[in-house]
């Protein structure tokens, strides 16, 4: 028997692995592909998505608003920090959005 005397409920979760693709999450509308027409200028041709809810309460502009901040504190924070300090995050409409890059493709 497992948790709660239940032999159906599995406490021990790390025997799961779940994998779960860009492309998944872009194909059940989770992740949204932003610019793609402009992602050998912008990203090097690397693909460039938002989560649903990102994407539906800040504008285009504000997007590309974050991206440029986020390439200029790359080029210039990102270098100084420690490894583990390495993540960006800007505000936009009075919430935090994270920047996240991935060397895993969108198929």
């Amino acid at each position: 028997m497992t948790e709660r005397g239940r032999d159906d409920v599995v406490s021990d979760k790390s025997d799961y692995i779940i994998e779960y693709t860009p492309g998944q999450a872009i194909a059940d509308g989770v992740l949204v592909e932003t610019f793609r027409n402009r992602w050998p200028q912008l990203s090097g041709g690397k693909p460039m998505v938002a989560t649903s809810a990102v994407f539906e309460e800040i504008s285009l502009a504000g997007l590309i608003e974050i991206w440029n901040e986020y390439v200029q504190w790359r080029t210039s924070v990102l270098p100084t920090l420690r490894e583990e300090d390495r993540l960006f995050h800007t505000e936009m409409n009075s919430r935090t959005v994270w920047v996240i890059v991935t060397a895993q493709p969108t198929p």
